[in-house]
Protein backbone atom coordinates (compact mmCIF):
# COMPACT_ATOMS: atom_id res chain seq x y z
CA UNK A 1 0.00 0.00 0.00
CA UNK A 2 1.41 4.02 -0.79
CA UNK A 3 1.79 5.55 1.83
CA UNK A 4 -0.45 9.04 2.62
CA UNK A 5 2.27 11.28 2.09
CA UNK A 6 3.30 9.45 -1.79
CA UNK A 7 -0.45 9.80 -2.69
CA UNK A 8 -0.65 13.30 -1.85
CA UNK A 9 2.71 14.82 -3.16
CA UNK A 10 2.23 12.72 -6.80
CA UNK A 11 -1.20 14.15 -6.46
CA UNK A 12 0.48 17.50 -6.35
CA UNK A 13 2.37 16.68 -9.32
CA UNK A 14 -0.15 15.38 -11.43
CA UNK A 15 -1.77 18.80 -11.15
CA UNK A 16 1.27 20.76 -11.76
CA UNK A 17 1.81 18.84 -14.89
CA UNK A 18 -1.87 19.39 -15.84
CA UNK A 19 -1.45 22.76 -15.75
CA UNK A 20 1.76 23.09 -17.48
CA UNK A 21 4.21 23.28 -14.93
CA UNK A 22 6.09 20.26 -15.83
CA UNK A 23 9.25 21.36 -13.81
CA UNK A 24 7.38 22.08 -10.91
CA UNK A 25 5.41 18.04 -11.51
CA UNK A 26 8.80 16.68 -12.08
CA UNK A 27 10.40 18.03 -8.98
CA UNK A 28 7.21 16.44 -7.05
CA UNK A 29 7.51 12.93 -8.78
CA UNK A 30 11.13 12.94 -7.99
CA UNK A 31 10.05 13.10 -4.10
CA UNK A 32 7.47 10.38 -4.77
CA UNK A 33 10.64 8.26 -6.08
CA UNK A 34 13.04 9.11 -2.93
CA UNK A 35 10.03 8.03 -0.55
CA UNK A 36 9.03 4.96 -2.02
CA UNK A 37 11.29 3.98 -5.32
CA UNK A 38 8.90 1.45 -6.40
CA UNK A 39 5.53 3.86 -6.23
CA UNK A 40 3.39 2.55 -9.07
CA UNK A 41 4.72 4.01 -12.38
CA UNK A 42 6.68 6.28 -11.25
CA UNK A 43 9.61 5.36 -13.18
CA UNK A 44 7.51 6.08 -16.54
CA UNK A 45 5.92 9.24 -14.96
CA UNK A 46 9.02 11.52 -14.32
CA UNK A 47 10.23 9.76 -18.31
CA UNK A 48 7.00 11.39 -19.81
CA UNK A 49 7.06 14.89 -17.15
CA UNK A 50 10.91 15.22 -18.22
CA UNK A 51 9.96 14.86 -22.08
CA UNK A 52 7.25 17.08 -21.72
CA UNK A 53 9.98 19.49 -19.45
CA UNK A 54 12.51 19.85 -22.42
CA UNK A 55 9.94 20.28 -25.18
CA UNK A 56 8.50 23.21 -23.41
CA UNK A 57 11.42 24.66 -21.42
CA UNK A 58 14.78 24.07 -23.07
CA UNK A 59 17.14 21.40 -22.54
CA UNK A 60 19.92 21.91 -19.63
CA UNK A 61 23.42 21.16 -20.72
CA UNK A 62 25.33 19.73 -18.00
CA UNK A 63 28.33 17.13 -17.86
CA UNK A 64 26.05 14.08 -16.64
CA UNK A 65 23.73 14.32 -19.80
CA UNK A 66 25.66 15.98 -22.76
CA UNK A 67 29.05 15.07 -23.57
CA UNK A 68 28.56 12.37 -20.98
CA UNK A 69 31.75 10.22 -21.60
CA UNK A 70 34.33 12.75 -21.77
CA UNK A 71 33.38 14.55 -19.05
CA UNK A 72 33.19 11.17 -16.42
CA UNK A 73 36.62 10.35 -17.89
CA UNK A 74 38.18 14.06 -17.12
CA UNK A 75 36.88 14.65 -13.76
CA UNK A 76 37.02 10.90 -13.07
CA UNK A 77 41.14 11.24 -13.97
CA UNK A 78 41.33 13.99 -11.34
CA UNK A 79 39.89 11.53 -8.68
CA UNK A 80 43.32 10.57 -6.80
CA UNK A 81 42.57 8.49 -4.06
CA UNK A 82 45.05 7.89 -1.72
CA UNK A 83 45.41 4.12 -1.33
CA UNK A 84 42.78 3.23 -4.06
CA UNK A 85 44.39 3.50 -7.25
CA UNK A 86 41.42 1.71 -9.11
CA UNK A 87 38.35 3.45 -7.28
CA UNK A 88 38.65 6.40 -9.98
CA UNK A 89 38.33 3.80 -12.68
CA UNK A 90 35.47 1.59 -11.47
CA UNK A 91 33.39 4.76 -10.93
CA UNK A 92 34.06 5.61 -14.51
CA UNK A 93 32.90 2.05 -15.97
CA UNK A 94 29.81 2.11 -13.57
CA UNK A 95 28.64 5.66 -14.46
CA UNK A 96 29.55 5.00 -18.23
CA UNK A 97 27.40 1.82 -18.39
CA UNK A 98 24.40 3.62 -16.33
CA UNK A 99 24.70 1.93 -13.24
CA UNK A 100 24.77 4.75 -10.66
CA UNK A 101 23.39 3.44 -7.68
CA UNK A 102 26.72 1.24 -7.75
CA UNK A 103 28.63 4.10 -8.90
CA UNK A 104 27.00 5.98 -5.62
CA UNK A 105 28.03 3.46 -3.43
CA UNK A 106 31.78 4.17 -4.54
CA UNK A 107 31.61 7.49 -4.67
CA UNK A 108 30.58 7.48 -0.85
CA UNK A 109 33.26 5.28 0.06
CA UNK A 110 35.69 7.71 -2.04
CA UNK A 111 33.87 10.95 0.46
CA UNK A 112 35.22 9.26 3.69
CA UNK A 113 38.33 9.36 2.06
CA UNK A 114 38.59 12.90 0.30
CA UNK A 115 35.85 14.71 1.58
CA UNK A 116 37.11 18.19 0.31
CA UNK A 117 37.81 16.92 -3.48
CA UNK A 118 36.23 18.93 -6.11
CA UNK A 119 35.90 16.18 -8.73
CA UNK A 120 34.19 14.37 -6.21
CA UNK A 121 32.34 16.43 -4.99
CA UNK A 122 31.09 17.45 -9.00
CA UNK A 123 30.53 13.78 -9.75
CA UNK A 124 28.48 12.86 -5.92
CA UNK A 125 26.27 16.01 -6.64
CA UNK A 126 25.65 15.02 -10.40
CA UNK A 127 24.94 11.58 -9.55
CA UNK A 128 22.10 12.10 -7.42
CA UNK A 129 21.10 14.38 -9.47
CA UNK A 130 21.43 11.61 -12.03
CA UNK A 131 18.99 9.23 -9.81
CA UNK A 132 16.17 11.82 -8.80
CA UNK A 133 17.76 13.19 -5.25
CA UNK A 134 17.58 16.48 -6.17
CA UNK A 135 17.60 17.55 -2.28
CA UNK A 136 21.10 15.48 -1.85
CA UNK A 137 22.67 16.65 -4.72
CA UNK A 138 22.23 21.05 -3.33
CA UNK A 139 23.12 19.85 -0.22
CA UNK A 140 27.05 18.49 -1.75
CA UNK A 141 27.11 21.21 -4.43
CA UNK A 142 26.33 23.24 -1.64
CA UNK A 143 29.13 22.16 1.00
CA UNK A 144 31.82 22.08 -2.60
CA UNK A 145 30.76 25.61 -3.00
CA UNK A 146 32.03 26.49 0.55
CA UNK A 147 35.31 25.42 -0.43
CA UNK A 148 35.58 26.31 -4.07
CA UNK A 149 33.04 29.87 -4.19
CA UNK A 150 34.24 30.83 -7.13
CA UNK A 151 34.23 27.74 -9.48
CA UNK A 152 32.45 28.46 -12.62
CA UNK A 153 31.71 24.84 -13.19
CA UNK A 154 30.36 24.31 -10.31
CA UNK A 155 28.12 26.92 -10.00
CA UNK A 156 26.56 25.75 -13.20
CA UNK A 157 25.88 22.34 -12.20
CA UNK A 158 24.36 24.06 -8.63
CA UNK A 159 22.30 26.40 -11.07
CA UNK A 160 20.77 23.38 -13.00
CA UNK A 161 19.84 21.98 -9.35
CA UNK A 162 17.78 24.54 -8.47
CA UNK A 163 16.24 24.63 -11.89
CA UNK A 164 15.25 21.35 -11.81
CA UNK A 165 13.67 22.13 -8.19
CA UNK A 166 11.80 24.73 -9.10
CA UNK A 167 13.95 27.53 -6.95
CA UNK A 168 14.27 30.20 -10.15
CA UNK A 169 15.75 32.53 -7.80
CA UNK A 170 18.70 30.68 -6.74
CA UNK A 171 19.08 29.22 -9.93
CA UNK A 172 19.46 32.52 -11.82
CA UNK A 173 22.00 33.46 -8.91
CA UNK A 174 24.05 30.51 -9.09
CA UNK A 175 24.37 31.33 -13.20
CA UNK A 176 25.08 35.04 -12.79
CA UNK A 177 27.63 34.02 -10.57
CA UNK A 178 29.10 31.29 -12.64
CA UNK A 179 28.97 34.14 -15.68
CA UNK A 180 31.95 36.35 -14.06
CA UNK A 181 34.32 33.09 -14.79
CA UNK A 182 32.34 31.99 -18.16
CA UNK A 183 30.91 35.40 -19.31
CA UNK A 184 31.17 33.84 -23.14
CA UNK A 185 30.86 29.84 -22.15
CA UNK A 186 27.65 28.85 -24.33
CA UNK A 187 26.91 26.65 -22.01
CA UNK A 188 26.13 29.43 -19.55
CA UNK A 189 24.16 30.92 -22.26
CA UNK A 190 21.68 28.11 -22.74
CA UNK A 191 21.27 27.39 -19.34
CA UNK A 192 20.12 30.81 -18.61
CA UNK A 193 17.57 30.86 -21.88
CA UNK A 194 16.65 27.47 -20.30
CA UNK A 195 16.12 29.35 -17.16
CA UNK A 196 13.99 31.86 -19.06
CA UNK A 197 11.92 29.59 -20.72
CA UNK A 198 10.94 27.75 -17.54
CA UNK A 199 9.73 31.30 -16.51
CA UNK A 200 8.37 32.12 -19.68
CA UNK A 201 10.42 35.07 -20.74
CA UNK A 202 10.85 33.25 -24.28
CA UNK A 203 11.87 36.53 -25.95
CA UNK A 204 14.96 36.91 -23.63
CA UNK A 205 15.21 32.77 -24.06
CA UNK A 206 15.42 33.18 -28.12
CA UNK A 207 18.30 35.96 -27.75
CA UNK A 208 19.94 33.64 -25.40
CA UNK A 209 20.13 30.54 -27.37
CA UNK A 210 21.02 32.93 -30.61
CA UNK A 211 23.81 33.78 -28.70
CA UNK A 212 24.88 30.30 -27.66
CA UNK A 213 24.35 28.88 -31.36
CA UNK A 214 26.48 31.21 -32.74
CA UNK A 215 29.44 30.75 -30.47
CA UNK A 216 29.35 27.40 -31.06
CA UNK A 217 27.40 26.38 -34.40
CA UNK A 218 28.49 22.75 -34.51
CA UNK A 219 26.29 22.25 -31.12
CA UNK A 220 23.15 20.70 -31.03
CA UNK A 221 21.55 21.65 -27.91
CA UNK A 222 20.88 25.47 -28.55
CA UNK A 223 19.28 24.57 -31.86
CA UNK A 224 17.16 22.14 -30.59
CA UNK A 225 16.10 24.86 -28.42
CA UNK A 226 16.01 27.61 -30.33
CA UNK A 227 13.37 25.05 -32.82
CA UNK A 228 11.12 23.86 -29.63
CA UNK A 229 11.06 27.27 -28.58
CA UNK A 230 9.94 28.73 -31.99
CA UNK A 231 6.81 25.99 -32.17
CA UNK A 232 5.66 26.94 -28.76
CA UNK A 233 5.56 30.93 -29.53
CA UNK A 234 3.69 29.88 -32.37
CA UNK A 235 1.37 27.73 -30.80
CA UNK A 236 0.66 30.13 -27.87
CA UNK A 237 -0.04 32.91 -30.11
CA UNK A 238 -2.38 31.33 -32.50
CA UNK A 239 -3.93 29.89 -29.33
CA UNK A 240 -3.83 33.71 -27.87
CA UNK A 241 -5.47 34.88 -31.02
CA UNK A 242 -8.04 32.24 -30.93
CA UNK A 243 -9.08 32.47 -27.72
CA UNK A 244 -9.38 36.09 -27.35
CA UNK A 245 -11.56 36.31 -29.89
CA UNK A 246 -13.45 33.95 -28.50
CA UNK A 247 -13.81 35.29 -25.41
CA UNK A 248 -14.44 38.75 -26.63
CA UNK A 249 -17.82 37.08 -27.99
CA UNK A 250 -18.72 34.99 -24.88
CA UNK A 251 -17.20 37.60 -21.59
CA UNK A 252 -19.31 35.60 -19.59
CA UNK A 253 -17.84 32.37 -20.17
CA UNK A 254 -15.25 32.57 -17.89
CA UNK A 255 -13.53 29.10 -18.77
CA UNK A 256 -12.66 30.66 -21.52
CA UNK A 257 -11.19 33.63 -19.60
CA UNK A 258 -9.05 31.08 -18.04
CA UNK A 259 -7.63 29.16 -20.76
CA UNK A 260 -6.71 33.14 -22.25
CA UNK A 261 -4.96 33.96 -19.28
CA UNK A 262 -3.09 30.39 -18.95
CA UNK A 263 -1.58 30.81 -22.50
CA UNK A 264 -0.83 34.66 -21.92
CA UNK A 265 0.82 34.02 -18.67
CA UNK A 266 2.69 30.77 -20.50
CA UNK A 267 3.65 33.26 -23.45
CA UNK A 268 5.36 35.53 -21.27
CA UNK A 269 2.54 38.43 -21.32
CA UNK A 270 2.16 38.97 -17.97
CA UNK A 271 0.43 42.31 -17.64
CA UNK A 272 -2.28 41.24 -19.97
CA UNK A 273 -2.55 37.69 -18.28
CA UNK A 274 -2.71 39.73 -14.73
CA UNK A 275 -5.78 41.86 -16.23
CA UNK A 276 -7.27 38.53 -17.30
CA UNK A 277 -7.24 36.81 -13.99
CA UNK A 278 -8.44 40.14 -11.99
CA UNK A 279 -11.23 40.50 -14.30
CA UNK A 280 -12.57 36.78 -13.85
CA UNK A 281 -12.02 36.92 -10.14
CA UNK A 282 -13.99 40.00 -9.98
CA UNK A 283 -17.25 37.92 -11.52
CA UNK A 284 -15.94 35.00 -9.73
CA UNK A 285 -14.29 35.00 -6.67
CA UNK A 286 -14.17 31.25 -6.34
CA UNK A 287 -12.70 30.32 -9.74
CA UNK A 288 -9.56 28.81 -7.53
CA UNK A 289 -7.20 28.30 -10.71
CA UNK A 290 -7.50 31.76 -11.37
CA UNK A 291 -5.87 32.51 -7.93
CA UNK A 292 -3.23 29.53 -8.53
CA UNK A 293 -2.01 31.23 -12.05
CA UNK A 294 -2.14 34.95 -10.56
CA UNK A 295 0.01 34.32 -7.72
CA UNK A 296 2.45 32.07 -10.06
CA UNK A 297 3.36 35.45 -12.35
CA UNK A 298 3.47 37.01 -8.79
CA UNK A 299 6.10 34.73 -7.62
CA UNK A 300 8.15 34.43 -10.69
CA UNK A 301 8.52 38.16 -10.93
CA UNK A 302 9.83 38.01 -7.00
CA UNK A 303 6.43 40.22 -5.97
CA UNK A 304 6.20 37.74 -3.50
CA UNK A 305 4.01 39.66 -0.61
CA UNK A 306 0.95 39.67 -3.37
CA UNK A 307 1.69 36.49 -4.69
CA UNK A 308 1.54 35.04 -0.61
CA UNK A 309 -2.10 37.04 -0.71
CA UNK A 310 -3.14 34.92 -3.57
CA UNK A 311 -2.14 31.72 -2.93
CA UNK A 312 -3.77 32.39 0.95
CA UNK A 313 -6.78 33.30 -1.01
CA UNK A 314 -6.80 30.18 -2.61
CA UNK A 315 -5.95 27.89 0.55
CA UNK A 316 -9.28 29.84 2.77
CA UNK A 317 -11.52 29.47 -0.12
CA UNK A 318 -10.57 25.64 -0.36
CA UNK A 319 -10.75 25.40 3.41
CA UNK A 320 -7.26 24.14 3.82
CA UNK A 321 -6.21 26.71 5.90
CA UNK A 322 -6.36 23.53 9.05
CA UNK A 323 -3.70 21.83 7.81
CA UNK A 324 -0.21 21.32 8.98
CA UNK A 325 1.87 22.57 5.82
CA UNK A 326 -0.43 25.82 6.57
CA UNK A 327 0.17 26.30 10.32
CA UNK A 328 4.34 26.01 9.16
CA UNK A 329 3.67 29.02 6.84
CA UNK A 330 2.52 30.84 8.93
CA UNK A 331 5.22 30.11 11.37
CA UNK A 332 7.97 31.16 8.61
CA UNK A 333 6.36 33.82 7.61
CA UNK A 334 6.00 35.49 11.14
CA UNK A 335 9.51 34.93 11.25
CA UNK A 336 10.76 36.61 8.22
CA UNK A 337 10.99 33.86 6.07
CA UNK A 338 9.37 34.93 3.35
CA UNK A 339 10.63 32.24 0.33
CA UNK A 340 10.38 29.31 2.72
CA UNK A 341 6.92 30.40 3.82
CA UNK A 342 5.79 30.20 0.34
CA UNK A 343 7.60 26.86 -0.32
CA UNK A 344 5.32 24.95 2.50
CA UNK A 345 2.55 27.51 1.49
CA UNK A 346 2.37 26.26 -2.48
CA UNK A 347 2.24 22.40 -0.46
CA UNK A 348 -1.74 23.41 0.04
CA UNK A 349 -1.87 25.60 -2.43
CA UNK A 350 -2.39 23.33 -5.40
CA UNK A 351 -6.23 23.49 -7.20
CA UNK A 352 -7.26 20.55 -8.46
CA UNK A 353 -7.19 21.75 -12.36
CA UNK A 354 -9.44 19.30 -14.28
CA UNK A 355 -9.17 20.62 -17.79
CA UNK A 356 -11.03 18.22 -19.46
CA UNK A 357 -14.15 19.29 -17.27
CA UNK A 358 -13.43 22.85 -18.35
CA UNK A 359 -13.71 21.99 -21.72
CA UNK A 360 -16.58 20.06 -20.87
CA UNK A 361 -18.54 23.09 -19.36
CA UNK A 362 -17.42 25.29 -22.21
CA UNK A 363 -19.10 22.64 -24.90
CA UNK A 364 -22.61 22.43 -23.10
CA UNK A 365 -22.65 26.81 -22.97
CA UNK A 366 -22.13 26.32 -26.72
CA UNK A 367 -24.79 23.11 -27.01
CA UNK A 368 -27.18 24.73 -25.27
CA UNK A 369 -26.82 28.12 -27.54
CA UNK A 370 -27.12 26.14 -31.00
CA UNK A 371 -23.66 26.29 -31.57
CA UNK A 372 -22.70 22.52 -32.73
CA UNK A 373 -19.36 23.44 -34.51
CA UNK A 374 -18.00 25.26 -31.24
CA UNK A 375 -19.61 23.01 -28.89
CA UNK A 376 -18.01 20.00 -30.58
CA UNK A 377 -14.13 21.54 -31.06
CA UNK A 378 -14.48 21.44 -27.13
CA UNK A 379 -15.83 18.15 -26.44
CA UNK A 380 -13.61 16.34 -28.64
CA UNK A 381 -10.68 18.51 -27.17
CA UNK A 382 -12.14 16.82 -23.69
CA UNK A 383 -11.77 13.78 -25.14
CA UNK A 384 -8.36 14.52 -26.38
CA UNK A 385 -6.78 15.77 -23.03
CA UNK A 386 -9.22 12.67 -21.34
CA UNK A 387 -9.75 9.76 -22.72
CA UNK A 388 -11.12 8.23 -19.72
CA UNK A 389 -13.88 10.59 -19.21
CA UNK A 390 -17.40 9.10 -19.82
CA UNK A 391 -19.31 12.68 -20.06
CA UNK A 392 -16.55 13.92 -23.06
CA UNK A 393 -18.01 11.06 -25.14
CA UNK A 394 -21.56 11.65 -24.24
CA UNK A 395 -21.49 15.46 -24.41
CA UNK A 396 -19.54 14.73 -28.79
CA UNK A 397 -22.10 12.18 -28.84
CA UNK A 398 -25.08 14.79 -28.31
CA UNK A 399 -23.64 17.09 -30.22
CA UNK A 400 -23.16 14.55 -33.29
CA UNK A 401 -26.92 13.53 -33.36
CA UNK A 402 -27.03 17.44 -33.94
CA UNK A 403 -25.12 17.38 -36.88
CA UNK A 404 -26.77 14.30 -38.18
CA UNK A 405 -23.78 11.77 -37.47
CA UNK A 406 -25.75 9.15 -35.57
CA UNK A 407 -23.58 6.22 -36.13
CA UNK A 408 -20.59 8.01 -34.85
CA UNK A 409 -22.80 9.03 -32.27
CA UNK A 410 -23.63 5.49 -31.22
CA UNK A 411 -20.46 4.32 -30.76
CA UNK A 412 -19.40 7.04 -28.38
CA UNK A 413 -22.38 6.85 -26.61
CA UNK A 414 -20.89 2.95 -25.89
CA UNK A 415 -17.92 4.22 -25.10
CA UNK A 416 -19.59 6.37 -22.55
CA UNK A 417 -20.93 3.00 -21.22
CA UNK A 418 -17.84 0.86 -21.36
CA UNK A 419 -16.31 3.64 -19.29
CA UNK A 420 -19.19 4.03 -17.08
CA UNK A 421 -21.74 0.85 -17.01
CA UNK A 422 -24.34 2.90 -14.71
CA UNK A 423 -24.38 5.80 -17.12
CA UNK A 424 -28.26 6.08 -17.10
CA UNK A 425 -28.34 8.62 -19.48
CA UNK A 426 -26.02 7.07 -22.29
CA UNK A 427 -28.44 4.01 -22.51
CA UNK A 428 -31.81 6.62 -22.83
CA UNK A 429 -29.72 8.36 -25.69
CA UNK A 430 -29.03 5.23 -27.52
CA UNK A 431 -32.64 4.16 -27.06
CA UNK A 432 -33.86 7.72 -28.30
CA UNK A 433 -31.08 6.37 -31.76
CA UNK A 434 -32.05 2.91 -31.85
CA UNK A 435 -36.34 4.12 -32.34
CA UNK A 436 -36.33 3.91 -35.76
CA UNK A 437 -34.49 0.85 -36.55
CA UNK A 438 -35.36 -1.57 -33.51
CA UNK A 439 -38.06 -0.73 -31.50
CA UNK A 440 -37.03 -3.86 -29.43
CA UNK A 441 -33.40 -3.11 -28.53
CA UNK A 442 -34.49 0.71 -28.07
CA UNK A 443 -36.34 -0.67 -25.18
CA UNK A 444 -34.25 -2.57 -23.88
CA UNK A 445 -31.60 0.07 -23.47
CA UNK A 446 -34.51 2.07 -22.35
CA UNK A 447 -35.22 -0.71 -19.51
CA UNK A 448 -31.85 -0.40 -18.45
CA UNK A 449 -31.84 2.98 -18.09
CA UNK A 450 -34.94 2.79 -15.89
CA UNK A 451 -32.75 0.73 -13.03
CA UNK A 452 -30.17 3.77 -12.97
CA UNK A 453 -30.70 6.57 -11.32
CA UNK A 454 -32.59 8.25 -14.91
CA UNK A 455 -33.71 12.24 -14.22
CA UNK A 456 -37.25 12.13 -14.01
CA UNK A 457 -37.72 14.19 -17.36
CA UNK A 458 -36.19 11.13 -19.28
CA UNK A 459 -38.14 8.70 -16.91
CA UNK A 460 -41.91 9.67 -18.48
CA UNK A 461 -40.21 9.67 -21.92
CA UNK A 462 -39.20 6.12 -21.64
CA UNK A 463 -42.53 4.96 -19.82
CA UNK A 464 -44.55 6.69 -22.50
CA UNK A 465 -43.09 4.68 -25.10
CA UNK A 466 -42.63 1.04 -23.66
CA UNK A 467 -46.62 1.78 -22.71
CA UNK A 468 -47.10 2.76 -26.62
CA UNK A 469 -45.40 0.00 -27.64
CA UNK A 470 -46.58 -2.35 -24.95
CA UNK A 471 -42.98 -3.32 -23.69
CA UNK A 472 -43.08 -2.60 -20.47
Amino acid sequence: MNSKESEEIFDRGINYFRAGFYSSALNEFYQVKKIEPDYPNIDYIIEAATKKNDEVAGQISNFIEENFDKEIQELSEELNIENSSHLGPKVQRLLKIGKFNEALKELKVAESIIPDSRPLLMLLGNTYRRLGMLDDAEQVLKRARVIYPEDSELLNNLGNIYMAKGMYTDAEEAYRTAMRGMRDDPRMLNNLGVLRMQTNNLDDAENLFRKAAKLVPQWKTPRKNLEHLAKRMEILEKNIEEIREEYHKHPDYLDIGLNLGKNLFFRGFYSEAKSVFRSILKKNPNLLAAWFYLASIYEINHNFDDAIECYVELVKKAKKENTSEYKNYENLREQGFVEEAIAELKKVAVVELDIASSRINIGIKYFEDCLWVDALRHFEEAMRINSNYPDAYYWTALTLVQVKKSTKAKELLKKAIELNPNYADAYFQLGLLSKSKSKKQAAEYFKKALTLNLRPSFVKIVEQFLKEEKLS
